[in-house]
């Protein structure tokens, strides 16, 4: 599924709900710091005396100059953020996207 796909369900979805009590969003993350990243970056950085975040950073200018951020997401920053969209602090979210990618994208859609 793509995402512009997505997007299009998640807002279709949100509009059949309309007048209820019932939100439909789409979180978006960037670049998330999985296990099997870590170990990438781990590997990668392997014979470099530098600590993991360093390490990070180093990847991020690399790979990913354009990222605001400079370090890849936690997936517990993923987890808050989906907290909030299920609370009921979030009820005037409609079919929207959050995009949360540390900046990445550099316009708004």
């Amino acid at each position: 599924m793509t995402k512009s796909m997505l997007l299009s369900l998640s807002k279709s979805l949100s509009k059949l709900t309309t007048g209820k009590d019932v939100t439909v969003n789409t979180i978006m993350p960037g670049p998330t710091l999985s296990e099997n990243v870590h170990q990438i970056i781990e590997d990668m950085y392997a014979n470099k005396d530098m600590t993991f975040s360093e390490k990070e950073k180093a990847f991020m200018s690399e790979n990913l100059p354009h990222s605001e951020l400079q370090r890849f997401i936690r997936p517990t920053e993923i987890g808050r953020l989906t907290t909030f969209v299920c609370s009921p602090f979030s009820s005037a979210f409609k079919g929207s996207p959050l995009r949360m990618d540390g900046g990445l994208v550099p316009t708004i859609f």
